[in-house]
């Protein structure tokens, strides 16, 4: 209650400082308290968030990258079926002098390859150094024979390195060759 005179209990520019300084110290408190329970800096909470957001765009764009893969595969796909369909006598030789996608191609085992897995050379003439890719072959068959469906030309590094894993000349071009083993 006033008692009449008009004091000013309060000057309104000096609350707010007043009101500033008190939040300042209990958020001064907060942060103290919240690292004292094991909790990080606020700052330490952005950093995390954008660095996930920087491997959820990182996942976005491999996400991205596959589809068009995919796309592209069956894409493969679909010529080669309609190919069949024109040219049915056709899709039955063995190529060994051109090696395309959709040509079906013999391979021979040549050895042992890294990790005991057996290493194949595309039957040929004239086309050195088409091998078989083996991540979709299971086990050590005396031959695969299939269609192709993708094929990587590659040049050999230094020898006894993932970069030559045939045992090559360095510089030697090769080629992995995927299959769909028929």
């Amino acid at each position: 209650e006033n008692s009449g005179n008009d004091d000013v209990i309060m000057d309104p520019v000096g609350a707010e400082d007043a009101e500033r300084k008190t939040l300042a110290y209990e958020n001064a408190v907060l942060r103290q308290t919240l690292e004292r329970l094991g909790g990080k800096a606020p700052k330490t909470y952005i950093e995390e968030a954008r660095a996930r957001d920087f491997a959820s765009e990182e996942i976005v764009a491999l996400k991205k990258e596959l589809e068009l893969a995919k796309a592209q595969a069956k894409a493969a796909h679909d010529l080669l079926i309609e190919s069949k369909k024109e040219n049915p006598k056709e899709g039955d030789k063995i190529s060994h002098s051109s090696f395309e996608i959709g040509d079906v191609g013999l391979f021979m085992p040549t050895g042992r390859g890294s990790g005991g897995k057996r290493t194949y050379l595309a039957f040929h003439t004239n086309c050195p150094h088409r091998y078989l890719s083996t991540d979709n072959i299971k086990g050590n068959p005396d031959y695969v024979l299939g269609r192709i469906v993708y094929q990587e030309g590659l040049v050999a590094g230094e020898i006894g390195t993932a970069a030559n894993p045939y045992g090559l000349h360095v510089g030697t071009k090769f080629w992995v060759l995927t299959v769909e083993v028929l």
